[in-house]
C-alpha cells in the first residue's frame, strides 16, 4: 500500500476515532476498512476496466466517505482510460456518486475527501462541481428504483435499545433493527440488474426478526458472495458481507462463502460454496451456509426428521419433553453477594436443605449468615467433569426456588458456541449464564441424567448445535433456551440406554482429578470413542427407522 493511500485511510477515520467509544456505539459509527471496501467494489464489478459511465452509486449511510472515496478513485481512473474530457468527467462525478448521512460533519468530510480525489491529479484540470452528498435521513426519502450500485455499512441500532418507531416500515412489521431498514431500502431503490454490497451485523444470518428480509433477498436477488468475519470493527459484533445482484436466482446457483477472522488479505481466506436454494428451504430462510459441509446433510436430515415426522411414527423427540430447563440467579459474576472463600458461617447443601424444609428462608436467622457454593458460569464447567465451586453466595441473596439448586441437575453453558454439559450432585447455586436441566418425571431414576449428559456432550449434538445455530454469531455466541429444548433425543428403551449410562459414570470418574489437566489413558480414550459410536448408532437407528416408516 502506498504512503498516500495510508494517509487517505487515516484521514477517513480520524473523526470516527476521536469520538468517545460510547458515542460511537450509540450511533453505530464504525467505518469499513478500506481493504474491505475495495474487495466489495471488486465483487460488484465496479472496476475501471468496466464501463462506469452509467453506473449510479449510492451510499445511504456514507459517514466520512469510505465507499465514496474508493468509488471516486475508480471512476477517475475509468475516465482517464476512456479519454474523457475534464468537463465530462466532472459531470460523471456529479451524476454517479451519491452519499447521504444525518451527521453534518460526516457529510462535510465525505465531500472534502471525494473532492480531494477528483482534483488530486494536476494534469487534469477538472472544473469544480458540487457533489450529491447530502445531510438527510435516507430511510424517509421518496425513492425510485434508479440506483445501479447500492453500497453501505449502515449503523447497527438494535430496536430493543433505540426508538425506531418513527419509520413507517417498523409499524408494518413489528421489531426491525436499523440495519434491516437499510436492507429493505436496497431492495427498493436498486433497479433490475443492479448490484448490492452491504456490510451488516451477523445476526442477519439466522435471527428470527430478519426472516422477511432473507426471504426477499433469496427471491429477488442472486447472491454471489457471503463473507462472515469477526474483528472487522471495534464493536462487539461479527460482520457479514452480502454481495448480490437484483436478478432472480437460477435454480442451481451457488453462493461463494468465506468465514474467519478479518484481515486485509481477503483472498487468503479459504472459500466454499452453498446452493442458494438450500437457504430458501430453511424454515425461516436462514443462511446456514455450514450445511454445505460434509456433515451438513446428516445434520439437516436429523433436524427435519424431528420436525416433520408424524407423532405416531416418530423415533426422535425434543429434549424439552424429558427435562425442564431454567436459568440461575440473575446476578453478574462480580456481584458483591459472591464471596471468593467460604465464610465462617458456611452452610453445606445438605444442611441448607434441612433448614429450608423447616422454615422459610426469609425468616431463618441462620440464613442471614449461611452461604452455599456458587458456580459463576462457563469457567467452572467442563464436559463430564464434576463442577467445583470456588465462590459462595449468601442464602439471603438467592431469589429463585432453592430446590432447583439442591436437587440433582445437569448444567449446560449458555454463552458459548459449543454444547457442553456436566452433572451436579453437590447442590451448587448457579448464575444466569448456566442452564439447569431437571428430570420432568420426579419418579425417574437419577441415572437418566447420565444418559442425557452423554447426549449433550456427544460430538454429534455438538455439531448439530454449531452448524444449525451458534456458528452464525461469531462474537459472543449463545445457545438459546429454545435451541436446547428442541435438541433431538432418540426414543429408545431403558435397556438400550444402560451401556451409555455406565460409560458416563466411568467418564465422570475419569474427569474427577484434582489437577487442571486430566490425562486419559488408552482405556479411557477407548471408552470415550466407544461412547461416541454407540450414541451415533442410536441416532442412525432413529433416522433409518423414521425413513423406513415413511417409505412403507
Amino acid at each position: 500500500m502506498s504512503k498516500s493511500r495510508i494517509l487517505d485511510s487515516e484521514q477517513l477515520t480520524w473523526y470516527e476515532f476521536n469520538l468517545p467509544l460510547l458515542e460511537r456505539k450509540q450511533r453505530g459509527h464504525f467505518s469499513t476498512p478500506p481493504q474491505l471496501v475495495a474487495s466489495i467494489l471488486d465483487a460488484c464489478g465496479y472496476t475501471p476496466d468496466n464501463d462506469l459511465a452509467q453506473v449510479r452509486v449510492l451510499d445511504p449511510a456514507c459517514g466520512s466517505g469510505n465507499f465514496l472515496v474508493e468509488a471516486a478513485q475508480r471512476l477517475q481512473t475509468f475516465s482517464i482510460q476512456a479519454g474523457l474530457s475534464p468537463k465530462v468527467s466532472a459531470r460523471l462525478f456529479k451524476r454517479n456518486l451519491w452519499g447521504i448521512d444525518p451527521d453534518p460533519i460526516s457529510c462535510f468530510l465525505a465531500e472534502m475527501h471525494v473532492q480531494n480525489v477528483i482534483h488530486s491529479r494536476a494534469s487534469r484540470r477538472i472544473p469544480f462541481t458540487s457533489l450529491h452528498i447530502h445531510q438527510a435521513d435516507s430511510l424517509v426519502l421518496p425513492w425510485e428504483p434508479v440506483v445501479d450500485l447500492f453500497i453501505a455499512n449502515p449503523p447497527y441500532l438494535a430496536a430493543k435499545n433505540n426508538d425506531l418507531s418513527g419509520y413507517q416500515f417498523v409499524h408494518r412489521r413489528g421489531q426491525a433493527d436499523s440495519y434491516l431498514l437499510f436492507l429493505n431500502l436496497a431492495l427498493q431503490v436498486v433497479r433490475p440488474g443492479g448490484w448490492i454490497g452491504l456490510v451488516l451485523p451477523d445476526p442477519l444470518l439466522v435471527r428470527a426478526n430478519a426472516a422477511r428480509e432473507r426471504e426477499r433477498l433469496l427471491k429477488e436477488t442472486t447472491i454471489y458472495h457471503l463473507w462472515h468475519f469477526s474483528e472487522v470493527f471495534a464493536a462487539e459484533v461479527g460482520a457479514v458481507v452480502i454481495v448480490a445482484r437484483k436478478t432472480p436466482p437460477k435454480s442451481l446457483h451457488f453462493i461463494s462463502w468465506k468465514r474467519g477472522r478479518w484481515h486485509s488479505k481477503l483472498s487468503s481466506h479459504s472459500h466454499d460454496h452453498v446452493q442458494q436454494s438450500l437457504f430458501a428451504r430453511q424454515p425461516g430462510a436462514e443462511f446456514r451456509y455450514l450445511l454445505s459441509n460434509d456433515r451438513g446433510d446428516a445434520i439437516e436430515r436429523l433436524r427435519t426428521s424431528l420436525v416433520e415426522t408424524p407423532a405416531i411414527e416418530r423415533r426422535l423427540a425434543p429434549l424439552g419433553e424429558f427435562l425442564t430447563i431454567s436459568r440461575g440467579e440473575e446476578l453478574g459474576k462480580e456481584s458483591y453477594y459472591l464471596q471468593e472463600k467460604p465464610s465462617q458461617f458456611h452452610t453445606s447443601a445438605s444442611v441448607a436443605s434441612k433448614q429450608l424444609e423447616k422454615v422459610p428462608i426469609i425468616d431463618s436467622l441462620a440464613s442471614l449468615t449461611a452461604t452455599l457454593p456458587v458456580l459463576r458460569g462457563g469457567i467452572d464447567i467442563h464436559p463430564y467433569t464434576p463442577p467445583v465451586a470456588n465462590h459462595h453466595i449468601a442464602l439471603k441473596a438467592i431469589r429463585k426456588p432453592p430446590e432447583r439448586y439442591l436437587s440433582p441437575k445437569l448444567l449446560v453453558v449458555k454463552s458459548t458456541d459449543r454444547l457442553q454439559a456436566t452433572l451436579d450432585l453437590q447442590g451448587n447455586v448457579t448464575l444466569q449464564t448456566l442452564y439447569l436441566l431437571h428430570l420432568r418425571n420426579y419418579h425417574a431414576n437419577v441415572d437418566q441424567l447420565y444418559f442425557y449428559m452423554a447426549l449433550l456432550n456427544s460430538l454429534l449434538l455438538r455439531e448439530y448445535v454449531y452448524i444449525l445455530h451458534t456458528a452464525y454469531k461469531m462474537v459472543q455466541p449463545q445457545i438459546e433456551q429454545r435451541v436446547l429444548a428442541s435438541l433431538p433425543v432418540p426414543l429408545v428403551k431403558a435397556q438400550a440406554q444402560q451401556a451409555i449410562i455406565e460409560r458416563s459414570r466411568a467418564l465422570v470418574h475419569a474427569c474427577s482429578g484434582s489437577g487442571p489437566v486430566v490425562e486419559w489413558n488408552e482405556h479411557i480414550t477407548a471408552l470415550y470413542e466407544e461412547q461416541e459410536r454407540d450414541i451415533c448408532a442410536l441416532y442412525d437407528s432413529a433416522l433409518a427407522g423414521a425413513l423406513l416408516t415413511k417409505e412403507s
